[in-house]
């Protein structure tokens, strides 16, 4: 009977994991099929693009999506700032609650998603895959171009590797 138990608790545990993976899975592909063309001020006063791809100091991957409710018309935006990164093993997802930064704007919301991220990459399409995003070259205005595709590929301990592939509302 105590075998019985264990085995059932072990098969819980099992699918509650699974169904947070899903979950998250679902949340990244819901931020992503929402991108908006809405460049931003950072907190350094520079312009910064609608959809960016970091590398340094680590892999973050932030962008502007619309489709924030507003069911009581406040007065606020229908667009929210969303960045991804892995910190700790950790998928990170941070919210701004204003779009355009002063120097102490800080997140208003960040979140653990899932523990036991070995390995994170990103790559954005734009007739072919790239891992920085926009491919500013100095002296060229930041623009609101969009990737045409988002490939994220996670490596997790328990599970092993999971490549998605979201379509987006940019060219190409």
């Amino acid at each position: 009977m105590s075998n019985i138990l264990l085995l059932d608790q072990g098969a819980r545990k099992n699918l509650q994991s699974l169904a947070d993976l899903q979950r998250v899975m679902t949340l990244i592909e819901r931020d992503l099929l929402q991108l908006a063309p809405r460049t931003i001020i950072n907190e350094f006063g520079d312009q910064a693009g609608a959809f960016q791809l970091r590398e340094t100091p680590s892999l973050e991957l932030e962008f502007t999506r619309g489709g924030y409710q507003n069911p009581g018309q406040l007065l606020r935006s229908t667009l929210k700032r969303v960045a991804y990164s892995v910190k700790d093993e950790a998928l990170i997802r941070k919210t701004w609650a204003v779009l355009d930064r002063a120097s102490q704007t800080e997140p208003e919301h960040e979140e653990v998603l899932i523990e036991g991220v070995t390995e994170m990459t990103i790559s954005a399409w734009n007739k072919e895959w790239q891992t920085t995003w926009p491919s500013k070259k100095e002296g060229q205005p930041v623009d609101a171009q969009l990737p045409g595709a988002v490939k994220i590929e996670l490596q997790l301990e328990q599970y092993g590797k999971f490549v998605m592939v979201i379509p987006a509302t940019g060219s190409s």
